[in-house]
């Protein structure tokens, strides 16, 4: 098992058969460098998932010290490919996250994701560690950082979580938090108005 250090940058490599990292323990945050060099979020990768570098111009960051292993590609096959469909899958998920769905709803639903990838427990919930600042959070969702702030208010409100200090928080009704992703009023049991 071999370490990156938080704050480590991972570069890019022209070839095809870089690195593929699974990720055992910690976190890398993949950003796509767009206009005046600004980082856009496209994903993060937390414990169990596998981590391909791909090429220019994006930027991997080491949010959480990570424990990985390089895998092989030819012994590790049938799992670095089970990896790459499933990171197809989480893209279209996020596409349909993003044209689908509430401010309130998108954040809801990040918030479940990154906890069920840090290892809160759905049935006992628990504190999460974000690895990303709310204006990264927002950028992500396309959303403000002022608006994360506000919805981060609005779930504590409704006791669905609380919040520790700015980038930890803990899951105090995992039930309440998945109907608020799904748009459904806790109350009445119906769709809430977009």
């Amino acid at each position: 098992m071999e370490i990156f250090p938080i704050g480590t940058i991972l570069t890019a490599t022209d070839s095809a058969d870089g690195p593929v990292y699974h990720i055992h323990e910690g976190c890398i945050v993949l950003s796509r460098l767009v206009a005046n060099s600004v980082a856009q979020i496209v994903d993060v990768y937390g414990p169990g998932r596998i981590f391909v570098h791909p090429s220019a111009p994006t930027l991997a960051e080491v949010r959480i010290e990570c424990r990985y292993e390089v895998l092989s590609l030819r012994k590790h096959a049938r799992m670095i490919h089970e990896s790459l469909v499933e990171n197809l899958d989480r893209s279209q998920r996020h596409v349909a996250l993003l044209c689908g769905k509430t401010a309130v709803q998108r954040i809801a639903t990040v918030l479940m994701d990154l906890a069920l990838q840090f290892g809160v427990d759905p049935v006992s919930c628990g504190t999460l560690s974000l690895p990303l600042t709310r204006t990264e959070i927002g950028d992500w969702l396309g959303l403000r950082g002022e608006t994360v702030s506000r919805v981060f208010s609005q779930l504590v409100q409704q006791r669905a979580i609380s919040l520790d200090t700015n980038r930890r928080l803990c899951v105090k009704n995992w039930q309440a938090l998945s109907l608020i992703a799904d748009g459904v009023d806790r109350c009445t049991g119906r769709a809430m108005a977009i």
